[in-house]
């Protein structure tokens, strides 16, 4: 019976899918304790015949659907509400994943416990890693941490960790944010979370540092403005809820700030 799903949005796929996807196949995690769910967004074709053509050349069981709104946010919905599986884990399609980071992932994580993984940056090899702040957070907090200050930087990102379906509960993406809608997510799922428990160092998620992703973007100073305010909304209304950590959105808050306070600098 499988037990995690690998959830995929895919917005204009290039090559550079091709990494993430044989980076899934070379799972040491018994290809029937997952499945790949994946949905191109956006524009269909050439986009859906060049990915149905590699997804026709891999082991691993996959379920592809084609969604025609252009949204990260939206696809992801949609595939958390088509998937079943117990455990379930983001991978963005320009990103891949190091061989054991699948098995590592199912080995530290349950109902109420967030197994998070190493994570690398790169630019064109994935081999070649570079520096995270994510990665160099797994390196500063014990192995089994709870929610804290310490553990904060890893509730800024959807990906690089494994996600027990209880713990998101009727909790999804919101489709007013372009940028910022993991941490936001991240933030309400995050009651359900009692700690944090690291992965081997060795078993890495691998992030592209490509030129045109939605966090690479040129920024309009009106456009990021508001999105700082509607975070903060939401983070504030966060507060006046009991069962949320007050110390662990403040810090949601505190980081929130730090990027209007760099967006008035410029």
């Amino acid at each position: 019976m499988p037990r995690i799903s690998v959830l995929i949005p895919s917005y204009k796929p290039e090559a550079y899918v091709e990494h993430c996807l044989e980076s899934i196949e070379q799972q040491t995690l018994s290809k029937s304790l997952f499945t790949v769910y994946i949905a191109l967004n956006g524009p269909k074709e050439k986009f859906e015949s060049f990915l149905t053509g590699l997804l026709g050349s891999y082991s691993f069981n996959f379920r592809y659907y084609y969604l025609p709104e252009p949204s990260v946010s939206s696809a992801r919905n949609f595939l958390i509400d088509n998937s079943g599986e117990e455990f379930l884990t983001f991978i963005d399609d320009d990103d891949c994943i190091t061989p054991n980071y699948l098995k590592s992932l199912l080995d530290v994580s349950d109902d109420d416990v967030l197994g998070v993984g190493n994570v690398f940056n790169f630019n064109t090899n994935p081999s070649e890693r570079k520096e995270s702040y994510i990665g160099k957070a797994f390196l500063n907090v014990n192995d089994v941490e709870n929610l804290n200050f310490k553990s904060r930087k890893f509730f800024s990102s959807a990906c690089g960790k494994l996600i027990h379906r209880s713990m998101i509960d009727g909790v999804r993406f919101d489709n007013n944010l372009a940028v910022g809608e993991d941490s936001l997510f991240m933030a309400k799922i995050s009651r359900n979370v009692r700690a944090i428990r690291k992965v081997r160092t060795d078993a890495c998620y691998l992030v592209f540092e490509r030129k045109g992703s939605a966090t690479r973007k040129e920024i309009n100073k009106i456009d990021e403005m508001n999105r700082i305010i509607y975070l903060l909304k939401a983070y504030c209304s966060m507060l006046l809820k009991k069962d949320y950590d007050k110390v662990f959105v403040l810090t949601r808050v505190a980081a929130t700030l730090m990027h209007g306070r760099r967006l008035l600098r410029w």
